[in-house]
């Protein structure tokens, strides 16, 4: 009964991530499940450190869940939300076994028991953003982002104490990740209505915003970076910087389907070294001008 009940909440999990019936989503998501389990298997010890992140996942999820008071009627709740966890990062959790790397896979397998006993908690931080784009501020609270940097910073020590730059610069990518989240959520269309900038001004004060919202969450880890790793490699850091540049232009070009914002914004930045990917940067910015555009004017009009 209780495995049932873990497998039908995962079930809801992944339920929330594509519409009913849509076998094109589904495939799409697949295919890049199965793409990063297969990159990971190739470079397993370069990128292990990555699988750390999913415990993160789980207790952002489980700290922010409305129905867990639900399942609190049930005796064996704990199990159960437990098991979830489990089952909805097992494929990693195989890989890890596939790689005989059992150490990783009981701890973070031990992690997810932790979490199934900690309580929720709401907490509120000052964070030094500006408000020039408050959606930003409201979906880094909303989804309690700032418990990444923790994580970000960790891995860049570790880089550090075993030599591997290539993991501080992973942790100096998933830092930009994070701070790409917030740009995908959407702003109530009265907001672009009654903003006193227009057209390609309301565009360029969003770039900005972000832009310094992401120096701002870029500080600690910029900061210890240096400590650990002094002034190597520190070109790439504008690159890593410039990603709110791709996160906001998606946002806005694919204003009506967030999915395909998510492949857009992926597809260019994995697919940056390439240069290739890169060209579509101002066809994005020709079609976020034309939503944003549309929606003034239309309302203008009305």
């Amino acid at each position: 009964m209780c495995l049932r009940t873990s497998l039908y909440l995962s079930y809801i999990y992944y339920r929330k991530l594509f519409p009913k019936g849509d076998i094109l989503t589904i495939g799409l998501l697949l295919g890049v499940l199965c793409y990063a389990l297969y990159a990971l298997y190739l470079h397993y010890e370069s990128w292990q450190y990555a699988l750390w992140s999913l415990p993160l996942g789980s207790f952002m999820y489980h700290n922010n869940r409305k129905d867990l008071s639900l399942l609190k009627v049930h005796s064996h709740y704990r199990a159960i939300i437990i098991t979830e966890y489990i089952i909805e990062n097992l494929p990693f959790l195989i890989l890890m076994l596939l790689k005989k790397d059992f150490i990783t896979a009981v701890a973070i397998s031990l992690s997810f028991v932790l979490i199934g006993y900690l309580p929720q908690k709401n907490f509120t931080l000052k964070y030094p953003f500006s408000l020039a784009d408050p959606f930003w501020h409201i979906a880094f609270r909303k989804y309690k982002l700032i418990l990444g940097l923790p994580l970000v910073i960790a891995l860049i020590i570790i880089g550090a104490v075993y030599q591997n730059p290539n993991l501080a610069l992973f942790a100096l990518a998933l830092t930009a990740f994070i701070g790409c989240i917030p740009f995908f959520e959407r702003e109530f269309k009265a907001h672009i209505n009654v903003s006193a900038y227009r057209g390609k001004d309301y565009l360029l004060q969003q770039l900005k915003a972000g832009i310094l919202n992401i120096s701002f969450l870029f500080a600690p880890v910029f900061i210890t970076y240096i400590i650990c790793f002094h002034w190597q490699y520190t070109e790439v850091l504008p690159l890593y910087i410039s990603v709110p540049t791709l996160g906001v232009l998606t946002k806005y070009a694919f204003w009506n389907n967030s999915l395909w914002q998510t492949f857009a914004f992926l597809a260019v930045s994995i697919g940056a070294i390439y240069i290739i990917p890169v060209i579509a940067i101002p066809y994005f910015c020709h079609l976020a001008l034309q939503t944003i555009k549309r929606q003034q004017y239309a309302q203008h009009f009305h």
